[in-house]
């Protein structure tokens, strides 16, 4: 599986931004990628080097990812990348559907004109992208980067700017947090055409202005994905003894 880092340089504060900020969005998106393993130990020292930061921002960083989940911490064996689960993955798909049952209805109930042009243009990008990669069988670093960007800025485009601020931001974190075990256990979807079909029936189905329509399309695509995800674990697991 391809993985990276995100560079502190290019991760430098701005505005009201702060060092242990910067540290906290790279090492989220180093948990998210897989570049950070499931278990890992985070090591102060070792995270100093990694971020070329000093231990307060690190520090900070940490107990910030603690509260957002991304991080797991106990007094004997300190801080760590949480592991993967059936039983988490299961809660968490659970929760997604809770909390993106409430995002679309209300998207739907809020959303204008400038909603449904987001939700085109950012399944078009999507879309655009998918072809791009052909049928996944050849991609590299770049590929893949843009990948995971422009199915992110699709999901989140059905509720940016049309749902409440915890709702958001919520589905943000959770949204990671389930990518974090795709980005571990398997790569981008096989079929190139069902990959585009069922992202357009979502959109679709959101842009009808059908809240019921949309929330089964939701609930699909989330279980599928927990599926998917259940099968790689078990996969990883290997035969049991």
């Amino acid at each position: 599986m391809t993985q990276w880092t995100v560079p502190m340089a290019n991760m430098a504060p701005s505005g009201s931004a702060t060092f242990s900020d910067a540290v906290a969005d790279s090492l989220r998106a180093d948990i998210v990628s897989g570049a950070l393993a499931p278990e890992v130990r985070l090591g102060m020292k070792d995270l100093c080097a990694r971020y070329a930061m000093g231990m307060s921002p690190i520090r900070e960083a940490l107990h910030r990812l603690v509260g957002e989940g991304f991080v797991h911490f106990s007094g004997q064996r300190g801080f760590r990348v949480p592991a993967l689960s059936l039983e988490d993955i299961e809660d968490l798909t659970l929760l997604r559907e809770l909390t993106e049952e409430a995002a679309v209805r209300q998207a739907i109930a809020r959303g204008g004109d400038a909603w449904e042009a987001g939700i085109v243009a950012a399944f078009h990008r999507y879309e655009l992208q998918v072809r791009r990669m052909g049928d996944f069988s050849n991609f590299d670093d770049k590929a893949i980067r843009l990948y995971d960007a422009t199915h992110r800025d699709f999901h989140t485009s059905l509720y940016v700017g049309v749902v409440s601020p915890r709702v958001a931001a919520l589905h943000r974190n959770l949204f990671d947090q389930a990518y974090r075990y795709r980005k571990t256990l398997h790569s981008p979807p096989s079929s190139t055409k069902r990959a585009i079909a069922v992202h357009r029936d979502l959109m679709d189905r959101v842009l009808s202005r059908d809240p019921e329509a949309a929330v089964a399309a939701l609930h699909a695509h989330l279980r599928t994905t927990r599926d998917a995800t259940a099968r790689a674990l078990g996969a990883a697991a290997g035969p049991a003894a």
